[in-house]
């Protein structure tokens, strides 16, 4: 065992595990505390994190973890051991420090300092806070140990800078002092989630396998942070404010290259909004229970979402077209009745099919087999699935199979027990949640037909965006393999499901169906936290597999509301720019006349609606908010693995479509 010589050490470092999935009460954070050492060996310069409790277990140079079994790993011989069980075990953190790639370290005047690790595979260790501080001390070792070179884009960014001339340690001090670093102190801290860090960049996209394997190994089709005081990682500013004022061409349908020229300085401010409330809600309508003034009412779901699962479990119901919105109190009551005898009939088909006539209906017989598979699995770390015998998973299977029915011609595929699971949450009657998921598939049907069609027209369009909105960003993206988007594939496929906890997916997705702002609104969420990671993924020059790391490793550590903001405030530039793209205007249902005006209420909040005929002032300012960087590591991805390697070795673990 090499005899390991420490050259830096500070006790009491916290980070802090969020539960899988939110659960309708906050449940109470547990706080990890550990030591941060940075121990040089025969081997190299290493970073450690391990618990408290967990000093005297035994580790090799990098430790992964698996549920809740640490497995150690030996690069040098390949050996590996496999440890007792601890819920510790997967914060305990060891790399080389020639993996790193980045450091983000952020500090408040009045806060305790929290810094982030990215390392080359584009892994994103979870925020570490210095309770009594050294963060400044550490990243001045950091200095001492590898090239490090402040970001020209986030002051809070330091770049391993592996292509630089190695300097003495006088002028790693010289270059620490150009960090302006201040001290630390105190401040309340953030959750964070522990994910099963055992997972690769694709074993997470893993529900998605099938469904992208033949357009992912194939040729390219088509053409393709700040931080604040609640610990999360924010929308980099200049990357999202500065995006393009080059030329940028797009050719139209007759083949003429057309010239642009975008200018995206200028954001102006837009806020979200308070929840409706119950007793809100219950003023959009008149004496026979008719909606009055959708419109408003839908841009105030918009704009704040809503404020409970018992107010859910009504508005859905107009938002996926259970009910329509003219539909007076009696009418829908009437609605209700023949809805439920229609569920029925189409259930009592199914249940009773005996096992000779399944014996004789192939794919009757094998998508009944893999929804009993998805079910098992679906949200199991949720309170409201989590017995084993749980009347609610039976319900969910009994829900898949009649959409089976229901729609025979597409049946039932992987990733509809993510959508279907939320809304039956939120209704907990069967019927109410099936013809609920029956509205949503209306919406999202397309995304799993098989020839994916949709999904790569959606993923075409996102990048057609990009170009127009970022041309630097977009070419990047196209000298690294990378233009086909497909580290959004899962997020477009099942509407941001396993990227936001569960409440904040809820509120996203009633924002959705909305449709107030735009059509595909979707695609300028993804487009705002991609711009908001450019410095990191430009300067930190990752390539494609490491992109697709990162993207997945940002799972459940974003900050829905400034998504949110971010990506309206690109539709505002988009809507009052001059000589938007025709392809670009009908992607977001821009009209191409001069008619449509802005719309203000009496607080002088202003509502885009379509295009507008002015530019809205203001700047962009999204210092207070940002990202939260708590994911914790997977296994690195050797760096001469190419992404056909890793979607092979993924394509033998779980496809998303067993027919």
């Amino acid at each position: 065992m090499p005899k390991d010589k420490i050259l830096f050490e500070r006790k009491q470092i916290i980070i802090k595990e969020r539960s899988p999935q939110s659960q309708a009460q906050a449940a109470p954070l547990d706080e990890v505390t550990g030591t941060i050492t940075i121990i040089e060996n025969e081997r190299g310069k290493f970073f450690r994190y391990v618990p408290l409790g967990l000093e005297d277990v035994m580790t090799d140079d990098w430790a992964l973890i698996n549920g809740v079994h640490s497995i150690t790993s030996n690069k040098n011989d390949g050996d590996s051991t496999t440890q007792s069980s601890s819920p510790l075990l997967k914060f305990r953190f060891n790399f080389n420090l020639h993996d790193l790639r980045s450091v983000r370290r952020h500090h408040m005047l009045h806060g305790i300092a929290h810094m982030v690790f990215i390392l080359k595979d584009g892994t994103t260790l979870p925020a570490f806070y210095f309770n009594l501080g050294g963060s400044k001390e550490l990243l001045q070792k950091l200095a001492q140990c590898l090239r490090l070179e402040k970001s020209t884009q986030d002051a809070r960014l330091y770049i391993v800078k592996d292509d630089l001339p190695k300097r003495n340690l006088s002028q790693s001090l010289s270059a620490f002092d150009q960090l302006n670093l201040f001290d630390s102190s105190n401040d309340v801290m953030r959750r964070l989630r522990g994910n099963d860090p055992h997972r690769t960049t694709v074993e997470r996209f893993s529900k998605v396998t099938q469904f992208v394997k033949d357009t992912f190994l194939g040729q390219n089709e088509f053409i393709t942070t700040n931080e604040n005081s609640n610990g999360l990682l924010a929308p980099d500013v200049t990357a999202l404010t500065n995006s393009i004022n080059d030329e940028i061409r797009e050719s139209n349908n007759d083949g003429f290259e057309v010239i642009y020229k975008v200018d995206f300085k200028k954001l102006p401010d837009v806020a979200r909004g308070q929840p409706v409330t119950t007793k809100e809600w219950q003023t959009f309508f008149d004496k026979d229970g008719r909606a009055i003034d959708v419109d408003k009412l839908k841009e105030r779901i918009y704009r704040g979402g809503l404020e409970s699962n018992i107010l859910r479990r009504e508005v859905w119901k107009f938002l996926l077209n259970f009910y329509p919105w003219s539909s007076t109190r009696d009418e829908r009551i009437e609605i209700l009745k023949k809805r439920k005898s229609e569920y029925f009939d189409m259930k009592v088909q199914w249940k009773s099919m005996n096992e000779q006539q399944k014996q004789r209906n192939a794919s009757f017989r094998d998508r009944e087999s893999l929804i009993d598979k998805d079910v098992a699995r679906t949200d199991r770390t949720h309170e409201f699935y989590q017995d084993d015998n749980s009347v609610h998973l039976q319900i969910l299977r009994d829900v898949l199979m009649t959409y089976n029915m229901y729609n025979f011609d597409l049946g039932y595929v992987q990733g509809m027990n993510d959508l279907l699971s939320p809304i039956l949450i939120v209704m907990e009657e069967e019927v109410d949640a099936f013809w609920c998921f029956v509205g949503l598939m209306s919406r999202m049907e397309k995304n799993f037909h098989l020839d994916q069609a949709h999904i790569k027209s959606q993923l075409s369009n996102l990048h057609t965006l990009l170009q127009f909105i970022d041309a630097e960003l977009a070419n990047y993206l196209t000298e690294n393999n990378s233009s086909n988007m497909y580290f959004f594939f899962r997020w477009m496929l099942i509407c941001f499901k396993r990227e936001f906890s569960f409440d904040d997916v809820m509120y996203l997705w009633e924002v959705i169906w909305t449709d107030y702002l735009c059509q595909n609104f979707d695609l300028l969420v993804c487009l705002a936290i991609l711009l908001s990671q450019k410095t990191v993924i430009m300067e930190s020059k990752f390539g494609c597999n490491e992109i697709l790391k990162f993207f997945n490793d940002l799972s459940c550590n974003l900050d829905l509301d400034t998504c949110l903001l971010s990506a309206e405030k690109l539709y505002i530039q988009l809507a009052t720019h001059r000589d938007i793209p025709t392809s670009i205007a009908k992607l977001l249902g821009l009209p191409t006349g001069p008619n449509q005006q802005l719309i203000s209420t009496g607080d002088n909040i202003t509502y885009p609606r379509k295009i507008y005929t002015k530019q809205p002032h203001g700047t962009m300012n999204l210092d207070n908010s940002y990202f939260r960087q708590e994911s914790e590591p997977s296994l690195l991805i050797d760096h001469d693995e190419t992404t056909s390697a890793i979607l092979d070795e993924l394509l033998n673990m779980t496809p998303l479509m067993e027919l």
